[in-house]
């Protein structure tokens, strides 16, 4: 059905009116999830049978349940739900709400099982954008498109605070508090840990079907593929499926499964792919501590969305940010890699430790995958590249808290991708540099022998900084570790006129003129300047860090100094002339202008 604009506003409104009551009614988390899904790609069209079993882990009886739809286009159909000796006391089709009472109310670790169907069907043309989760050649179909949501939560409800107001609902709550105890007793993104998850995906016979687990059948019989996949390790309940005429290229290492799904003529980046998987594999077993899955696979998906996404060892990756990229000059950002990398990070973050629903619960998801991707990403390409890296996080934070109205400390982030992703990588990097790569990952390592797998209590940020404390032996370094993760720091460091003057016994006298500032920034954007007084890294060089063919041969002298607020003079020797000389050259540091952080010696 086609709708204006202002007519989805005011549904919107009236579905708030009428069931936001329910938000914080407990509901009782999914166990086990058991799945039959029958894709029809030329008729665009997939049949679901499934089946829940329910487990009550709050305190509190549940005599109601509570579904909902949550596909974005309104192409789900919930043919029924039954469970045994319940009543359907509403089923409000308008807004795709259907409210249950049990026969007899769930008590505190209660198990109930309960079945559905559904159907979605792509047919004719829309008004607008098209349906594109069903195609004849590129099925991507995630959870949320096939199935029925328990409960509601706020991001079901209308979010722009202006209109909110202008229709008279109250301003939204955000998370509790990141000192919130009791939010500890419920994981983010209304989260369960899933014990089981079984899919069995029929397509057509001349397609591969994909979806997580272990793939333990495939019958081709009367013109359909039938596969059955099963992932009994833990993970979230969160899927998705897909089906297409792929070509797949497999790699064994270490016990693991490597693979990639692809279009047959989007072969030019999968062995890049697979060497990071490897990489990936080497680096995070070796520092966090086991990979829960004897394979790992990437999915093509077609161009209608660019992005990839991490499931249980199943990662749908866009076509247009992966397959088709030309990637063949060492020179330019290898963000296939990059991207590899951090999705395989996503099967420990949050793939075996999730955060409470608090305050800061991204950083859980976001930042410890971007962090741990850049650690890859400098054993794949080197250290002496990771200056354009972190150049490019670097710029993207500061150009989107220049339009964020409000910011909060990382600790604190409530899911502003240029917070979690962009500010957290450069963060956790320069954390590595002060503490040790081996001390964080010490500290990460303990949180996840802490939290792996583990129910209520959940992680707080609080809890994370205090592993990271534990690895900080001097009053500086946890100093630093409260300015970047409880304080929105920044700095203004610039290097003007250095200068060299050879000696008589062949050496350089090199003088390096820094102006240094620190600032704290409130939330709503005011900065104010703070004393600086720490030590940071100045560098001579024979190339700009982090351009072209630059390595370690370029590095004439690279360590650390004692700096103040305002100006100051740095004397330094050198056994050959520099060309360049900078402080903070590889942006370590959340500087406001980057740019000037590096001059031409004289």
């Amino acid at each position: 059905m086609y709708r204006t604009k202002l007519e989805k506003i005011a549904l919107a409104v009236d579905y708030e009116k009428r069931f936001a009551k329910y938000k914080d009614l407990p509901r009782p988390t999914l166990e086990e999830l058991t799945l039959d899904i029958s894709i029809h790609p030329r008729d665009r069209r997939a049949v679901t049978k499934g089946r829940y079993l329910l487990r009550n882990t709050t305190r509190q009886p549940i005599g109601d349940l509570h579904f909902r739809l949550l596909d974005e286009d309104g192409g789900l159909e919930l043919k029924r739900v039954d469970i045994a000796g319940a009543q359907l006391t509403l089923d409000d089709k308008q807004h795709r709400y259907r409210i249950y009472r049990l026969a007899r109310p769930m008590q505190p670790g209660d198990a109930l099982p309960l079945t559905f169907e559904t159907q979605r069907w792509h047919r004719g043309f829309r008004n607008g954008s098209q349906a594109t989760s069903i195609v004849e050649n590129g099925t991507f179909l995630k959870d949320q498109d096939l199935m029925p949501y328990l409960g509601l939560s706020n991001s079901a409800l209308l979010q722009d605070p202006e209109l909110r107001r202008e229709h008279g609902l109250p301003e939204l709550p955000g998370p509790p508090k990141l000192e919130d105890l009791s939010a500890t007793t419920k994981m983010s993104f209304h989260n369960s840990w899933l014990r089981k998850l079984d899919i069995t995906l029929s397509t057509d016979a001349d397609q591969t079907p994909i979806a997580p687990g272990k793939r333990i059948s495939d019958v081709t019989r009367d013109g359909r593929r039938t596969a059955r996949f099963v992932t009994t390790a833990t993970t979230r309940p969160k899927f998705s499926v897909q089906s297409a005429r792929y070509a797949e290229k497999h790699r064994r290492y270490k016990g693991v499964d490597f693979a990639v799904y692809y279009h047959p003529r989007h072969a030019w980046n999968v062995d890049r792919m697979l060497d990071a998987m490897a990489t990936s594999l080497d680096y995070y077993t070796a520092n966090f501590g086991p990979y829960q899955f004897d394979h790992f696979r990437i999915v093509e998906f077609p161009a209608y969305a660019g992005y990839a996404q991490a499931f249980a060892a199943t990662i749908p990756f866009s076509e247009s940010v992966g397959f088709i990229a030309a990637l063949n000059e060492e020179d330019k950002l290898d963000f296939v890699a990059g991207m590899t990398t951090h999705e395989f990070a996503h099967q420990y973050w949050p793939g075996q430790m999730m955060g409470a629903e608090t305050e800061g619960y991204t950083l859980f998801v976001e930042t410890l995958a971007q962090y741990s991707a850049h650690m890859v990403t400098k054993k794949l390409r080197g250290e002496d590249q990771i200056r354009r890296y972190l150049q490019y996080e670097l710029d993207r934070y500061l150009g989107g808290r220049a339009w964020e109205k409000e910011e909060p400390p990382l600790a604190r982030v409530l899911g502003q991708d240029h917070i979690a992703y962009r500010k957290g990588s450069v963060v956790m990097y320069l954390l590595t540099k002060r503490i040790g790569e081996d001390g964080v990952n010490r500290a990460l390592r303990n949180m996840l022998a802490r939290y792996r797998f583990k129910g209520a209590p959940y992680p707080r940020t609080l809890d994370l900084i205090a592993a990271l404390r534990a690895e900080a032996d001097t009053p500086e370094e946890q100093a630093l570790i409260t300015d970047l993760f409880e304080r929105i720091t920044l700095y203004d460091l610039k290097v003007t006129q250095p200068t060299a003057v050879r000696r008589p016994d062949g050496k350089w006298d090199v003088t390096v003129p820094v102006e240094a500032k620190k600032f704290y920034a409130t939330e709503d954007g005011i900065e104010r300047e703070t004393p600086l007084d720490e030590h940071i890294e100045i560098g001579l060089f024979t190339e700009v860090p982090g351009l072209d063919a630059f390595d370690k041969s370029h590095v004439l002298l690279m360590e650390r100094h004692h700096l103040r607020s305002g100006n100051q003079v740095l004397k330094l020797v050198s056994d050959r002339k520099p060309l360049y000389a900078g402080v903070d050259p590889y942006n370590y540091y959340i500087d406001r202008d980057s740019r000037d952080n590096l001059s031409n010696v004289q």
